[in-house]
């Protein structure tokens, strides 16, 4: 299986979802935006302004107007935009979606960061007044993200911690849960 994550604006959670992504499916990682994937997922991770498509592999594209990044993303069996609440945000998602949908197979998006509870819907709204036929995912702002890159485990790894990380971390893992569960087994 091959999983693409991307969008133009920055900041809106792709890395970490790649590598949480990445770890838990146990697929390579590969990334054209520099970023510390490679000294936490040793072995598995590679940044190269020209990744190589590869079975079993998670992309994190930052942007993708690099060669090879749009024939990555017509073989991928699923695309997933990470976009947050802010409106610059949605406006470059939009544009992402706009550019990629013609050669996706399965496009979602993901409303990261979303911390009231009107957040995702408003995102949502925003959205599919371009464009029908997307099915979204929310996840809630949390700490476990930028965990994730700084220990070098995977949200579901952050969670199984201790009691305490699964309580603090119980409300996002269910919703990243229903993301991994999309892809485990496929």
């Amino acid at each position: 299986m091959i999983l693409s994550i991307v969008n133009k604006k920055g900041g809106v959670g792709k890395t970490p979802i790649s590598f949480s992504l990445a770890k838990d499916l146990g697929y390579y990682l590969q990334s054209n935006d520099n970023s510390v994937i490679e000294s936490i997922y040793p072995d598995m991770a590679k940044i190269t302004e020209s990744p190589s498509l590869l079975d079993d592999c998670v992309f994190d594209f930052g942007g993708f107007t690099e060669g090879g990044v749009l024939s990555i993303i017509k073989a991928s069996d699923a695309v997933l935009i990470p976009c947050s609440i802010d409106y610059n945000s949605i406006l470059r998602t939009v544009e992402t979606i706009e550019e990629i949908q013609p050669h996706a197979k399965a496009l979602f998006v993901i409303v990261t960061k979303t911390e009231k509870e009107g957040d995702f819907q408003t995102v949502k709204d925003a959205i599919t007044q371009h464009f029908d036929e997307i099915e979204f995912f929310e996840l809630r702002l949390s700490k476990v993200f930028k965990n994730a890159i700084e220990t070098g485990l995977s949200v579901t790894e952050l969670y199984n911690e201790s009691p305490l990380s699964k309580n603090a971390y119980k409300t996002v893992y269910k919703q990243y849960s229903n993301i991994l569960n999309m892809f485990k087994n496929s």
